[in-house]
């Protein structure tokens, strides 16, 4: 192989291994969220709501929640609007009910330090791209739940996440919205499996494109 072959394909292969590295970053729906609970003690309440920004122009979507630490029995959980599922085998929100008001308010533990768990974000497609985006807010109250706790933010929220449908089903967007939070909080990406297959087999070919040309 000459060398104008080879830079070629190195190129072509580091551009494959960055565009992978690229969808890791903002192509994802699905993500780790982590509230820093250590400066509260007891039981409180999280409150969980992904709605629509206008019933009438918001294309279907949904959020699963799974993989929770800090949060408290089941039975505890008062749900409003389009919500089902449990702890034990994730809820599930969507942006669909009447009211436009879809909410899950669920007990939690913060003698533990952390409250975490993971959403995943779906929803059908906007060839128009013309929908209005929905919301996905997640809030920590008091025992009582008379008082937000870890936020001065007006709206209470500590992590809001604007979903937006994309032109086909399930390729939706996100973008989080700044907040001003008194406890450290945390949206981490969960890359698809799909981006790490991509990234992998960038650099693996990255790799032998080096050991030829040493060869």
């Amino acid at each position: 192989m000459n060398m104008f072959n080879t830079l070629t394909l190195r190129r072509s292969l580091l551009a494959l291994a960055l565009t992978a590295a690229a969808s890791l970053a903002y192509a994802d729906t699905t993500y780790q969220i982590s509230l820093d609970t250590s400066s509260f003690s007891g039981t409180g309440w999280i409150d969980l709501q992904f709605n629509p920004g206008n019933l009438a122009s918001t294309t279907l979507a949904s959020v699963t929640l799974t993989d929770f630490v800090g949060f408290g029995d089941s039975s505890t959980a008062l749900i409003n609007g389009a919500v089902s599922g449990s702890l034990a085998t994730g809820y599930t929100i969507s942006n669909t009910d009447a009211s436009g008001w879809n909410d899950l308010f669920h007990e939690v533990n913060y003698n533990g330090g952390t409250i975490s768990f993971t959403v995943t974000f779906s929803g059908l497609a906007d060839a128009s791209q013309s929908s209005s985006q929905s919301v996905f807010s997640v809030s920590l109250m008091n025992s009582d739940a008379t008082a937000y706790l870890g936020t001065t933010d007006a709206s209470g929220s500590l992590v809001a996440l604007n979903y937006s449908a994309g032109l086909t089903d399930g390729s939706g967007s996100v973008a989080a919205t700044p907040l001003v939070n008194s406890i450290p909080s945390s949206v981490t990406a969960v890359p698809e499996p799909s981006s790490w297959a991509m990234l992998a087999g960038g650099l693996a070919l990255l790799g032998l494109a080096r050991r030829r040309k040493q060869a």
